[in-house]
């Protein structure tokens, strides 16, 4: 038999052969397919990695050095009294979406989907009344919002 790459029969199916005309092993039990599987959970793995180290340097590129007074440190010869802290901005310009148009359910409905003991903030202004629960509010920190005819921020 002349040895090719291509397909061959050894007393059964179809084989792939490499270029002596042996089976290539690997091929016929991956496939074309699983050598995209292969080279992703390669790709992932890699990632997995190196992503502690990208991460830094791109929170880095965010990052902005101030120096402030220290009240509480010790004077020692040779010191300034100051400290440098690095601001690292995590979540851009209006990263936290603000709630705009709030939904409210009725004192009865409340009951039946809050804890009696939730926490919420309170406002009343010109005889209308106004719960903002503050679960919500730790996913928004602000509400857009008219009470009594006075626009509002309930910020938290």
């Amino acid at each position: 038999m002349e040895a090719s790459r291509g397909r061959s029969r050894f007393n059964g199916p179809m084989y792939q052969t490499d270029v002596s005309g042996r089976p290539n092993v690997m091929e016929n039990i991956i496939g074309k397919s699983g050598w995209i599987i292969v080279i992703l959970l390669v790709v992932v793995v890699f990632a997995a990695i190196f992503l502690p180290q990208s991460r830094q340097f791109f929170l880095n590129l965010r990052a902005e050095t101030v120096t402030i007074v220290d009240t509480s440190a010790r004077p020692t010869p040779g010191s300034s009294g100051t400290r440098e802290l690095k601001i690292i901005t995590v979540l851009g310009r209006d990263g936290i979406p603000a709630i705009l148009e709030p939904q409210f359910i009725t004192p009865t409905e409340a009951v039946g989907q809050m804890d009696p003991s939730e926490r919420v903030i309170g406002v009343s202004i010109n005889g209308e009344h106004r719960a903002y629960p503050l679960n919500l509010l730790s996913r928004h920190e602000i509400v857009n919002d008219i009470v009594g005819g006075k626009p509002i921020a309930v910020t938290w």
